[in-house]
């Protein structure tokens, strides 16, 4: 049994090395999203504005403004935190990484990766936005 303690360890080494190269995944960006309305109507900036504020609001994010752009954060269980900036454009508008606290960023090939649950957040946000333009 000694004699394969070693063949064990290696194992064990080779399968938590694999789950944390897994771990994090590339960062999502939503970039020149288009501002569309239920009426088809052009999207102010401001009532844009409202509707991300509403949109962020209802997905326990914050929001500040920041000069042209917003930033939004989201705290979970006071022990992550994530924050994006969020562009407007003309008719458009991005969701871009902006930092995280706690959430396995790192750099690999020129590429940023985090946990994939900021990922599943920021679609979450973007969806929100969605519906809430839907409302103008």
């Amino acid at each position: 049994m000694t004699r394969f303690l070693p063949l064990l360890a290696l194992v064990f080494i080779a399968l938590t090395g694999t789950a944390q190269a897994r771990g994090s995944v590339p960062v999502v960006n939503y970039e020149n999203v288009q501002l569309a309305s239920n009426s088809g109507k052009l999207v102010s900036a401001d009532a844009a504005k409202q509707a991300i504020r509403a949109a962020a609001a209802s997905k326990s994010w914050t929001v500040a403004l920041d000069g042209d752009a917003l930033i939004a954060t989201l705290v979970v269980r006071n022990k992550h935190t994530v924050t994006v900036s969020i562009v407007l454009r003309g008719d458009k508008y991005s969701l871009l990484f902006k930092d995280a606290v706690n959430m396995n960023v790192m750099e690999r090939d020129g590429q940023t990766l985090i946990h994939p649950f900021y990922n599943r957040w920021v679609q979450d946000l973007n969806e929100a936005i969605r519906i809430e333009l839907l409302k103008i």
